[in-house]
């Protein structure tokens, strides 16, 4: 197997926090290229299970390799972890011992140029961690207004300028010169000095990418169901 494309942070602290039972069902919402997956299943018995879900086929795909090697029962699925109840309901689970949610993108997806995360290359504007599904970044900058945009980099990004750069987003996005990530780049560098544009940059890339993929509603709704699913006794932890 290739060289691991992502080492999960605070492994040790969250495996060891969050394994109670080794007999039980854990839920890894966020599997990504597996790090916090296959450090569970090492510590599970026989009779545990391990739940993996995740928007990116690529590192599902990645994960199903690197787990396949342990002799544990597992399942993979792709998917928004905010719809794991139902999944769960399908694979008739009524609880769960412990459930994880690892909220930080790999650099290995964000430095992955054609898929539009990156303002390093220049790439169609993409920007979804499920490429099959829902609204791309170029969708969206070419459909909403000035005011929405604006709101999106604020909130999500918290950039300094955010009505600037969604004016000439907006611009641009009229003249049809929304469609690659050197475009989304041009646009803010119009309107930053040159000292604080690579901050600018990953800021509103961040916001952008946090809309496509509804990341903080998704994580709402997921802690919200946590509630009911995690057994007497379960815990639930999160890295942001």
């Amino acid at each position: 197997m290739d060289a691991i494309p992502h080492l999960p942070v605070l492994l040790e602290e969250t495996i060891s926090r969050l394994l109670t039972n080794p007999d039980g069902i854990y839920l890894d919402g966020t599997v990504g290229f597996g790090g916090h997956a296959e450090a569970l299943i090492k510590k599970l018995s026989k009779h545990g299970q391990l739940i993996g879900i995740d928007l990116d086929p690529y590192a599902l795909e990645y994960t199903k390799k690197r787990l396949s090697k342990h002799q544990r029962f597992y399942s993979l699925h792709n998917g928004n972890y905010r719809e794991y109840p139902l999944l769960l309901q399908s694979l008739d689970v009524a609880k769960l011992t412990g459930i994880i949610f690892d909220l930080g993108s790999s650099s290995s997806q964000l430095n992955t140029g054609h898929r539009g995360f990156s303002f390093q290359a220049d790439a169609p504007l993409d920007m979804r961690f499920n490429p099959g599904s829902g609204m791309t970044a170029s969708e969206f900058l070419q459909s909403a207004g000035k005011e929405e945009i604006s709101k999106v980099i604020e909130v999500y990004g918290e950039e300094r300028y955010h009505r600037k750069i969604a004016g000439r987003i907006a611009q641009a996005a009229e003249g049809g010169n929304m469609n690659t990530t050197f475009d989304l780049k041009l646009a803010v560098s119009k309107c930053v000095h040159p000292r604080f544009l690579t901050k600018s940059l990953a800021r509103v890339f961040q916001a952008i990418r946090i809309k496509i993929n509804d990341e903080l509603e998704s994580l709402k709704e997921a802690l919200a169901n946590s509630i009911e699913y995690l057994q007497v006794g379960g815990r639930i932890a999160v890295i942001s």
